[in-house]
Parts: C-alpha cells; sequence; structure tokens
C-alpha cells in the first residue's frame, strides 16, 4: 500500500481502498445460481425453494409476468407452475434481487425452463417495462400461445398483469380519496 504514503490521511484512504476490494468482491457472491426443493407456489410467477442448507428464497420467475391470483386466469397459473415443480427439485439460475429483495432467476426442472414454459402454455406474459420485453424468446413464446390461444389467450379480452396491478391501485386510491373526503 505504498500508493498512500504521500497522503496526510493515508489510513483513512487505505481503510476506504480495502473497503471497496471487499465491496466490490462481494458483489459477485450475491448473485449465485442454486439447487433445492420447491416448497410453495406463490402465485403463477414466484416460489418459495428450500435449500440443501435449509435456508427458504423466494423467487420470482424472470422475464414472465403471470396473472395476479385476484384476476381472470390467476389460479390457474398457480396451478399450471404447480403442476409443473411443486415438490420437485429444481435449479435456479439467480439474475438479481428485485425491489421486494425476492431473488428474480431462471427455473429449471430437468432441464426445461419453467419461466418459458408458463408462457409457451399461455399462463403468463412476456415481462414488459415501460411497454419494453427484455427477452424476445418470451416474446416470440407469448405470440405462438396468442395464436393458439393457449391458456389465458383463450379470453377474448386478457388484460396484462401490469394493467391489472395499475388499474387497482387507482381504484384503490380513488376509494381512499372518498373516505377521505367525508
Amino acid at each position: 500500500m505504498h500508493y498512500f504514503k504521500d497522503y496526510p490521511n493515508r489510513h483513512a484512504l487505505k481503510a476506504i481502498f480495502i473497503y471497496l476490494l471487499f465491496f466490490i468482491s462481494t458483489i459477485n457472491l450475491a448473485h449465485a445460481d442454486f439447487k433445492g426443493k420447491v416448497v410453495k407456489i406463490v402465485d403463477g410467477d414466484t416460489i418459495d425453494v428450500l435449500t440443501p442448507e435449509y435456508q427458504k428464497i423466494r423467487v420470482r420467475l424472470n422475464d414472465i409476468d403471470a396473472p395476479e391470483r385476484s384476476q381472470a386466469y390467476g389460479k390457474q397459473a398457480q396451478k399450471q407452475l404447480a403442476n409443473f415443480i411443486a415438490g420437485k427439485q429444481v435449479f435456479v439460475q439467480e439474475n438479481k434481487k428485485d425491489i421486494y429483495q425476492r431473488t428474480l432467476g431462471t427455473i429449471f426442472y430437468n432441464n426445461t425452463n419453467i419461466n418459458a414454459k408458463m408462457v409457451e402454455t399461455g399462463y403468463a406474459w412476456a415481462y414488459r417495462y415501460k411497454n419494453i420485453a427484455n427477452n424476445q424468446n418470451m416474446v416470440e413464446l407469448e405470440t405462438i400461445a396468442k395464436e393458439n390461444k393457449r391458456g389465458l389467450w383463450q379470453d377474448r379480452q386478457p388484460i396484462a398483469p401490469w394493467d391489472y396491478r395499475h388499474n387497482k391501485k387507482r381504484n384503490n386510491d380513488r376509494y381512499k380519496n372518498r373516505i377521505s373526503n367525508f
């Protein structure tokens, strides 16, 4: 650490440098693939996985968005995901954490991409952020499911989960405003 010998606060700089090295080295450790048993199907795009170390990890399936449980096809999407992986040993390819600290991951069971399977069978949309999908493969699978009227695409006017959540929040806000005006 001879780089810091001419600085008056060299000990503080050393500490900061060491901290930064430690922080940078742990970034890669934060996202690690893992195996585990699916112990809960929360909804059509969220599961709980129990690792061999008995750590329960909530995983949000990456690149897809399934109907909410309270919306049309929500319970069917949850059931479809359960049919694929409930109680099974899966491999989770971790991407990152979302704003709720859930692991965003791609689920594999017997080398099958379950995230893609949910879209292919018509029980999830390709995830879009501000109307843009990051995964074009999921968009293609969604298009095929829609053309073949699979799953939720049997509905004449299916409502995308992000629109459903937005409308539900807007209606809740209106309700709160009415109550506060009394």
